[in-house]
């Protein structure tokens, strides 16, 4: 059995004292005759991406298609890779993003759509892709959008910030959120249509019975440079419990 998405960059939660990190999930949703990047991730990230797409031998125009969950600076910083490809968001996300003074929206990216094909998602539950369907998830911006599909371990969520880790879908409070009260509600909305969810900053999380059980491990190495080192180490593995 196979999923029909595959983890591109995977995301990492948490924050320094110093900045925002922004390690957030990049995916790559395989259809028949599409291939469709779920986010971008940030500029920082860049690399990552492009030899990601190189390892698995996909140029930029192979993508045809790029969905956008939300327009943080740590989900569509990449934009500009993917010139010929339709990007789909919603038109709330996009209104918000052009006028709120949110300081996370990336600047780069707006600059960029704005000469690129958009496909604005305004209906709940509307269908982009074949049996593929967006919902509107708001709360963390207004606008934010999730992803629902079926393949043959089940019905998945792509989220980004709608739900951005295990603990937010366990129910122990949303982070970073315009709204916390819409938040939860979103995230209600998502547990009610999948049981697969691919979270914004976490690793695959199943459902069962209403508890989080996540698929794989979740860690991220910080590397410092050469003569430099933490607690005697030259690098530091962190890892989810």
């Amino acid at each position: 059995m196979q999923r029909s998405i595959e983890i591109l960059i995977a995301g990492f939660p948490g924050k320094a004292d110093v900045a925002y990190l922004g390690w957030s999930t990049v995916a790559l949703l395989h259809l028949k005759e599409r291939l469709v990047l779920l986010d971008t991730s940030n500029a920082g990230a860049r690399p990552m991406l492009i030899s990601a797409l190189r390892e698995r031998d996909i140029s930029f125009s192979a993508i045809t298609d790029v969905f956008l969950s939300h327009l943080h600076f740590d989900h569509a910083a990449n934009c500009l890779l993917f010139p010929g490809a339709t990007f789909h968001l919603s038109w709330k996300e996009w209104e918000y993003a052009n006028t709120a003074d949110d300081v996370f929206v990336n600047e780069g990216a707006l600059i960029s759509l704005r000469s690129f094909r958009k496909h604005f998602i305004e209906k709940d539950g509307q269908e982009i892709f074949d049996g593929v369907y967006a919902y509107l998830t708001p709360g963390h911006t207004p606008g934010s959008t999730s992803l629902i599909g079926r393949d043959d371990l089940g019905t998945w969520a792509f989220c980004g910030d709608a739900v951005k880790n295990r603990s937010e879908l366990s129910g122990k409070g949303v982070g970073i959120t315009l709204d916390s009260q819409t938040s939860n509600k979103s995230i209600c909305k998502i547990k009610g249509l999948a049981n697969h969810i691919l979270p914004g900053h976490d690793c695959w999380l199943k459902l069962e019975n209403d508890v989080v059980i996540p698929e794989g491990g979740n860690d991220v190495t910080i590397i410092f440079p050469e003569g430099i080192t933490c607690c005697g180490k030259s690098q530091l593995t962190l890892s989810i419990d």
